[in-house]
């Protein structure tokens, strides 16, 4: 098979967006996203000066895309993927988790040590994630809020 990985380029973003639209639209996410909020989005990511994203293409036909960025760590630099995703047609085939490891391969060349992420809980997501070496920090609880004061 001709599987490859590589850079996330402004030129691939129609064909991220909806990628991204299809994968989140379905269960278990049904998110009903506009392409012109992912678009936004994607080249946000994109212009930051510490992203690494990447496609997992085969044949020149998309397959997967990683979105994240690198940012400093006590203990070196950590990888926080931000939106990883596969096409729906290539899901529950372990191109995932080939992919997951080319990711880790990659950035592990380039000297980041750890990757970070966030997932809803008791979803396919979070399965696959335990399933190829992430474990959940006990220590640590995901929060958030809005800038909006009342």
């Amino acid at each position: 098979m001709g599987h490859r990985i590589i850079k996330l380029e402004e030129k691939h973003i129609d064909e991220v967006v909806s990628l991204y639209i299809d994968v989140f639209s379905r269960e278990p996410w049904n998110e009903k996203n506009e392409s012109n909020e992912i678009r936004l989005y994607v080249e946000r990511m994109l212009n930051l000066n510490s992203e690494q994203s990447f496609l997992y293409t085969e044949n020149k036909h998309l397959i997967g895309v990683a979105i994240g960025f690198v940012k400093p760590w006590y203990k070196g630099e950590e990888y926080i993927l931000d939106t990883f995703l596969i096409h729906p047609n290539h899901q529950k085939k372990g191109l995932g988790q080939l992919f997951l490891t080319e990711l880790k391969k990659t950035l592990n060349n380039q000297g980041v040590e750890n990757i970070a992420l966030d997932t809803d809980k008791h979803t396919p997501a979070e399965r696959f994630y335990l399933k190829n070496g992430f474990k959940e920090n006990q220590e640590s609880i995901f929060l958030f809020s809005s800038t909006h004061i009342e």
